[in-house]
């Protein structure tokens, strides 16, 4: 018998998958803002619906790590709500990013 608790680890991963999926989106669009000519501002490259799409996925994912780990109610609810605005906010900014506009 296995004394691992998986859905322990598999909570805890969804977390910090959020957490390197919002640095790399960080991280990319410092990149792709050095790239362009004239190069962008950061607050510039951070206000691009592509960024925040990415952003808002990475802290979804991230919220609902921490809703699954948690024991106290309050504290699931408060983690499942916020997960839900990045769901809704990630999705905005994906449809603003299909739709072309920058």
């Amino acid at each position: 018998m296995s004394n691992i608790d998986w859905f322990g680890v598999w909570s805890n991963g969804l977390w910090i998958l959020g957490l390197a999926i919002a640095l790399a989106a960080v991280s990319y669009a410092d990149w792709r803002r050095r790239l362009r000519r004239p190069p962008l501002t950061l607050r510039q490259a951070l206000g691009k619906p592509s960024f925040q799409a990415a952003w808002s996925a990475g802290l979804l994912l991230f919220c609902a790590g921490l809703a699954l780990t948690s024991d106290i109610w309050w504290q699931t609810a408060a983690w499942a709500a916020l997960a839900l605005a990045f769901l809704y906010l990630g999705g905005s900014a994906l449809l603003q990013a299909r739709r072309g506009v920058s």
